[in-house]
């Protein structure tokens, strides 16, 4: 799996170059390797799979081109893979190609309908192309057939960055904070939620945040993003 930040807006605090570093969310572009077409002989299954992991090692090595021919010739030998529809997509949106990727994702909706990885990448394509209004739609389906918490937190924390992002902050508080719920050792998380506590002006829990984000980077042996956020809080003590 690849990870793509989604930019927040900066807050104007004394240490603007600190802060810009820990903008960082768990926006994952899904690269799934499993064909799951069942209605082909094993040997043409075998050619599918073949080509299509090919495809993922290409893309890996930012050969995009390459990656996108395996992806067609696999898609000709079985036109009804949704996985091979989305994992061209992703080729094509690693590339940069937002409207041939969005392309892609549909066709993989309309062949899996609650293809929860296809919603959640064509919401992602979607806000690269300042669709905000489509992309929370697909979040949203995303959510409805997220097949486990793994997903769900993917899904929450990046609908938090979008409702961030267009300043709902009250349905990005929302999802920031059902992301603890399921998982409360993500930092990344924390750190967001104390930018938007800070926007809020609600200074008492935007450190608290701060702090929960630092020690747990401090667990993972991040002592780069401990000792950031952990001058970003004195900053704002020092400020008040």
């Amino acid at each position: 799996m690849a990870i793509h930040p989604y930019q927040q807006e900066t807050i104007q605090l004394p240490t603007t170059k600190i802060m810009n570093k820990i903008y960082e969310t768990i926006v994952i572009l899904v690269i799934a390797t499993t064909v799951t077409s069942v209605n082909v002989a094993c040997q043409k299954i075998s050619e599918v799979e073949a080509l299509n992991d090919r495809a993922v090692e290409k893309v890996a090595q930012k050969n995009y081109q390459g990656a996108l021919a395996d992806y067609n010739t696999a898609i000709e030998k079985d036109p009804n893979d949704a996985n091979l529809y989305n994992n061209r997509a992703n080729a094509h949106f690693q590339a940069k190609n937002y409207e041939e990727a969005i392309k892609d994702y549909n066709q993989a909706i309309k062949i899996e309908p609650e293809m929860a990885d296809a919603y959640y990448n064509r919401a992602y394509a979607r806000q690269q192309l300042t669709d905000f209004k489509g992309a929370l739609a697909d979040y949203n389906k995303a959510l409805e057939f997220a097949p486990d918490k793994n997903t769900e937190i993917k899904i929450y924390g990046n609908r938090a960055t979008l409702h961030h992002a267009v300043k709902n902050y009250q349905n990005a508080l929302a999802d920031y904070t059902q992301v603890i719920k399921i998982n409360p050792d993500i930092p990344q998380i924390y750190s967001n939620r104390a930018n938007l506590y800070y926007q809020q002006g609600n200074l008492e829990q935007a450190i608290a945040d701060y702090r929960q984000a630092a020690d747990l980077y401090q667990q993972q042996g991040n002592t780069q993003s401990q000792q950031e956020l952990l001058a970003i809080v004195s900053k704002i003590e020092q400020s008040n």
